[in-house]
């Protein structure tokens, strides 16, 4: 008796699941983070959250999710699916994850040189030390210097690319060194830029500004801001 009414029972749950996938005519999309953009058949759907109508048999409905620093995911739902419901989570972009926001990148700021890197005889200043100690942090980072001009008071670094895993993205770094020194102060203008390039625009040189750096390019910023002497404007 118990196992007849133990099929029974069976029996009955199966109908109802059977029934309920055939009354299931929406399709609920979920995806995480919450914020993320939800396409269906390429028309916006909702963020974190939509509905569609289940394809014909023979029908198939696309999917796409996508969010600022996140990879985005496509996807396809086919009619023959007996799903009533679909769920993503994106994957943070590898160039988020390796880089942090900055606002110092790519604009000048000036250091006031600390007395001990420079010497002042009569009206010639020499920076030779400054210049020495900017070489030796610039080489921690950087495998040589492109330009070197003391004379003219110029240093410039070639670019240096990195690449990303789980990102198409790349970014370059570089740093440009000038002296403005007077009579009256003796100063460097120092800017760190940063440019960055999908995969495609990277291989023709086609980089654009942005205001992130590679985590293990920060201290650079630290250290010229700090070992020579003191920001006096940004």
């Amino acid at each position: 008796m118990k196992r007849l009414l133990f099929l029974l029972a069976g029996l009955l749950l199966f109908t109802a699941t059977v029934e309920a996938q055939k009354k299931s005519k929406t399709i609920k999309v979920t995806v995480q983070p919450s914020e993320a953009a939800i396409y269906i058949n390429n028309t916006f759907a909702g963020y974190g959250y939509a509905e569609f109508p289940r394809p014909k048999k023979k029908e198939v409905a696309i999917i796409r999710c996508e969010c600022n620093e996140y990879s985005p995911i496509l996807s396809k739902f086919y009619g023959g699916d007996k799903r009533s419901s679909v769920s993503f989570t994106l994957q943070q972009d590898g160039f988020y994850r390796a880089s942090a926001a900055s606002g110092i990148v790519n604009k000048f700021f000036t250091i006031d040189i600390d007395p001990q890197y420079y010497k002042i005889e009569g009206e010639k200043i020499d920076v030779s030390a400054a210049w020495k100690l900017l070489h030796q942090i610039l080489l921690n980072y950087f495998q040589e210097i492109q330009t070197t001009d003391f004379y003219g008071g110029y240093v410039q670094t070639p670019w240096e690319y990195k690449q990303f895993s789980l990102s198409d993205k790349q970014i370059r770094n570089r740093v440009t060194i000038r002296d403005i020194s007077t009579p009256d102060k003796v100063a460097f203008q120092i800017k760190v830029s940063s440019e960055v390039a999908g995969a495609s625009a990277a291989r023709h040189g086609e980089f654009t500004e942005i205001d992130r750096i590679p985590k293990d390019f920060e201290p650079i910023i630290q250290e010229l801001q700090t070992r020579i002497g003191k920001v006096s404007n940004l």
